[in-house]
């Protein structure tokens, strides 16, 4: 399930995306595995509403998790188009699901940006490197 979408990883940032093509320049944006496992429990997520236009890296939510609250940047420029409501009413999905709960889906505006996201392939000596360092428990994550 993974492997089918493109990713956004920044670990200096703890920033860890997945992008999914819907199609017709939609483009599913969710929290990868790595980034529910660190943002466990997450209690809450606050989604920018349908219709806001968004530059690459602004807020396209406000997660709160544990004792933290931060905000997950947009990976792609673009309008909000549809928010995942389930994920507002129970932000646990995240952490148990990351893959098919998705936050939001945006029309990009600059498709240019997809270039700069990586495959499954490219960011698994990444992840597994980070995961080895911070010593990250995964196994609160289901899929």
């Amino acid at each position: 399930m993974w492997t089918d979408r493109l990713y956004r990883v920044e670990p200096y940032r703890m920033l860890f995306q997945w992008v999914k093509d819907e199609g017709n320049g939609i483009y599913s944006v969710g929290m990868a595995s790595i980034l529910a496992a660190l943002a466990y429990p997450l209690y809450s997520i606050k989604i920018k509403p349908v219709g806001t236009k968004l530059e690459y890296d602004e807020a396209l939510a406000i997660i709160e998790a544990g004792k933290r609250v931060a905000t997950f940047p947009t990976p792609l420029s673009g309008i909000v188009v549809d928010v995942n409501e389930e994920v507002i009413k129970n932000p646990e999905l995240i952490n148990k699901k990351p893959y098919s709960s998705w936050i939001a889906k945006l029309k990009a505006t600059n498709l240019e940006e997809v270039k700069n996201l990586q495959s499954a392939k490219e960011i698994v000596k990444t992840v597994k490197d980070f995961i080895i360092l911070e010593d990250v428990d995964c196994s609160i994550v289901e899929e």
